[in-house]
């Protein structure tokens, strides 16, 4: 509980503070898996998204503050209670609420200071659901404490968005809406590392999932392809697309960089690297101890074999094997700045004729955790450090004892 803590804090100190809106002008909306939220058509990035659940939409408390004009001196956290109290004062008239993490009660608070006189009057009202505490961040039941605090909320089923509105002022049928965003699969993680348990949302957009599934599936067959089909197919292909496949068919066998490399894909783990990183970082961890803890985070999705690699968004939504799980992590290393290298053990080598992929990860000596047997490659001039994907347990630098004395293909993703 005390590193939860610990992180809980931080985001409850650095709220942005907005600025106030005209009556009838503020608009705030919140999307169901998306990294940034609205105000008066203005995009603030997250660093967590919105959720359902029990068909109540979570926003992260930092951000729900910030889109109401809360600022950080008015939100409090009591870690004793798990109590979270947000107020919202103008002039001298204050509105108070309050809620525990996992209980249902919202108590309401509202001060009136006219003509030198205070009166509280103090409400409780039972909501079905209740605040979550995830990877330390509080989140709140958007509805209930926005009207708690005088707002009026419209739910739009088909784009999962929360409009947050002035009391009294909803969106209406005809009236001009941000442009609906993709519709996103939302994905829950549970992992281990370092003794602790971790667990993390994730929204991909679906057209990115289907846009991944389009090329593989384009792959696969292109073989089954007379010429005439593949110059017909490669004429209606985005040029981006051809490039792409280009580079699959081209590559040396066991090379997996054209799949790293893939623009939509790579831009998308990006954003999940910064997260990852984030969450390693709040945890005190050096930067050798942050790539470990990434490579948990991989090894723990579900081994699942494929002829075919998989792209980086793909594997995290479905797993994959040593091929996937290589290509997911090289992406999200790659993103942070690690230099690696991909290794590719050759079919020859094992008895199942299948082969096996792997990643190796870039450290300057001083960087190595002490008392640790660690394996690497040697690759111009600098040691690369073995990262098993297959299976969670394997701490980064230690290699299974079957390949310890294989030959691998070397790949440095070098762009």
């Amino acid at each position: 509980m005390r590193r939860i803590t610990i992180i809980l804090i931080i985001a409850l100190l650095t709220v942005f503070t907005l600025p106030a809106y005209a009556a009838g002008e503020f608009k705030a909306s919140f999307t169901v898996g998306q990294n940034f939220y609205t105000v008066n058509n203005q995009k603030i990035v997250m660093d967590a998204v919105p959720f359902v659940r029990e068909n109540r939409t979570y926003i992260p408390v930092r951000y729900l503050a910030n889109a109401l004009g809360i600022d950080a001196n008015h939100i409090t956290w009591n870690e004793v209670s798990g109590t979270v109290t947000l107020k919202d004062a103008t002039g001298t008239s204050s509105v108070e609420i309050s809620m525990r993490v996992n209980h249902r009660d919202l108590t309401t608070v509202t001060q009136n200071g006219a003509n030198n006189s205070l009166r509280a009057v103090a409400r409780t009202e039972t909501m079905d659901v209740a605040p979550l505490l995830i990877n330390g961040r509080v989140y709140l039941p958007a509805r209930y404490v926005a009207e708690a605090l005088g707002y009026t909320v419209t739910w739009d089923p088909d784009t999962q968005t929360v409009y947050i509105m002035p009391g009294g002022v909803s969106i209406t049928p005809g009236e001009t809406l941000p442009a609906p965003p993709d519709q996103y699969l939302n994905k829950g993680y549970i992992w281990v590392y370092d003794g602790l348990q971790y667990s993390w949302q994730v929204a991909q957009p679906r057209s990115l999932s289907n846009y991944n599934q389009s090329l593989e599936k384009t792959i696969a067959g292109w073989n089954d392809l007379s010429v005439y089909e593949q110059v017909l197919a490669r004429e209606n292909m985005p040029a981006e697309i051809a490039q792409f496949l280009d580079a699959v068919l081209n590559a040396p066998p066991g090379d997996l960089r054209p799949w790293i490399k893939e623009k939509l894909n790579l831009e998308y783990t990006a954003s999940l690297a910064r997260e990852l990183e984030g969450m390693a970082g709040s945890e005190g961890y050096d930067r050798f101890h942050r790539a470990e803890f990434i490579l948990s985070f991989v090894q723990s999705l579900p081994y699942i074999y494929t002829p075919l690699p998989r792209l980086a968004g793909e594997t995290l939504i479905k797993g994959g094997d040593c091929k996937s799980k290589s290509i997911l992590l090289a992406s999200l290393l790659h993103n942070l700045g690690y230099q690696t290298i991909l290794l590719e053990f050759p079919p020859e080598e094992f008895a199942d004729n299948i082969g096996h992929e792997a990643v190796a990860i870039a450290f300057n000596r001083d960087e190595l955790p002490p008392g640790r047997n660690l394996f690497a490659f040697d690759y111009n001039g600098r040691s690369y450090y073995y990262a098993e994907t297959t299976a969670t347990g394997w701490g980064l630098g230690e290699m299974p004892e079957l390949l310890q004395n294989k030959k691998a293909a070397i790949f440095p993703l070098d762009f």
